[in-house]
């Protein structure tokens, strides 16, 4: 087997005059569970319906397990998709939805309809089929329910249904599209953590399609930034939160600070002058004239804590959020810059209010200069 479960070689996708995707490139290793991120119309689902086969590349080539399948139909590629509809057939039991996944891939069997997992049980594989269609949804934690309607189950439990139908197959790349969607806030974040244990578990290359950063930062092996049809970054979560490689990037991962200003080396180190403030910056070899640098709020000191730090300015409190444990502040510099800042909350009477003069301050190392 090779190394790697998906190349992608200089893909683009055009719909008319319309550029879906430009010229993408990236490798997935084997077992391991990538992210397509970014905001709506970005080209993610469309890379996704292209690896899959739903969509022919207007340029470029798709390789699966070392093999390039542009001229392969999506039912001819060892893929299986997960749709966030679910696109379950509501007139079959769970056990029909599931075994239907079996037909698809060759197994003997009729048209589906009422009754095709019973007629699937009377062949000569009838144990085959029964075992794998029990062992997969023991493995989505839905055992015995062979026999249960789809409009009987929750919203989770029919995403399970659809789970359980990709993986029965056991294809070498499952595919997800916003598979979690739909569902409410608490069983998405239980979903998370289960997808993952799950895919570790079968050792499954993922390849998985959202919009939300904490569900890409929390599930994958790496995460592939897109905007506007390019890949802004390739990297682990670690890299594309701490290591934004352009502006996007870091503001569409969580929450940053964006300064901007003109950049400039001096003899110990780096400087962005803004707006009559001089900034500490870590020095970056690609900048250049007008750039910017992003600081995390977590990243930022407040009070005691940021003095003596290379970066420290006088500030008022223009605005808070509280959040319990967490109270999240804006602060605004003298030369009118405002900064989100987070603070951690062990004592209420740590508290800021609306109006008070505190000190900010952070490392320049905690910065990151960015060119793009």
């Amino acid at each position: 087997m090779t190394e790697y479960d998906v190349r992608m070689d200089g893909v683009t996708k055009r719909f008319g005059d319309v550029l879906a995707v430009d010229d993408v490139d990236f490798e997935i290793e084997s077992g391991k569970f990538l992210t397509l991120l970014g905001p709506s119309g970005c080209g993610k689902t469309t890379t996704l319906r292209m690896i899959a086969g739903f969509e022919e590349p207007s340029e470029g080539a798709v390789h699966i397990d070392g093999e390039q399948v542009n001229d392969r139909q999506a039912f001819e590629r060892d893929t299986s998709m997960v749709f966030q509809s679910y696109a379950l057939f509501p007139h079959m039991t769970v056990g029909e939805n599931v075994a239907f996944g079996l037909q698809m891939q060759g197994l003997p069997g009729e048209e589906p309809n009422k009754g095709a997992l019973d007629r699937l049980l009377r062949r000569d594989n009838s144990e085959e089929i029964r075992e794998r269609v029990s062992r997969t949804l023991e493995l989505v934690e839905l055992p015995g329910m062979e026999d249960r309607d789809i409009d009987q189950l929750s919203g989770g439990q029919q995403q399970r249904v659809a789970l359980a139908r990709a993986l029965v197959t056991e294809p070498t790349v499952l595919l997800l599209d916003e598979p979690l969607g739909a569902l409410d806030l608490k069983l998405r974040k239980n979903m998370q953590v289960e997808l993952k244990n799950l895919q570790e578990e079968l050792g499954i290359t993922f390849v998985y399609v959202t919009h939300d950063q904490e569900e890409a930062l929390t599930m994958s092996d790496e995460i592939a930034v897109m905007n506007d049809g390019h890949l802004e970054q390739l990297g682990t979560a670690t890299e594309i939160y701490e290591q934004p490689a352009s502006e996007f990037v870091a503001d569409f991962i969580g929450e940053t600070n964006l300064v901007h200003g003109d950049y400039a080396t001096v003899d110990d180190g780096a400087v962005l002058e803004s707006n009559g403030v001089t900034y500490r910056v870590p020095e970056e070899a690609d900048a250049e004239g007008r750039v910017a640098f992003a600081i995390r709020p977590e990243k930022i000191r407040l009070g005691e804590e940021a003095e003596g730090l290379p970066n420290r300015f006088e500030a008022e409190v223009v605005d808070e959020i509280y959040k319990g444990n967490l109270g999240k502040f804006e602060v605004r510099l003298a030369n009118g810059q405002d900064l989100t800042v987070d603070l951690q909350i062990t004592d209420q009477g740590e508290y800021l209010s609306v109006g008070e003069s505190v000190e900010v301050g952070w490392r320049p190392e905690n910065a990151v200069v960015l060119t793009r």
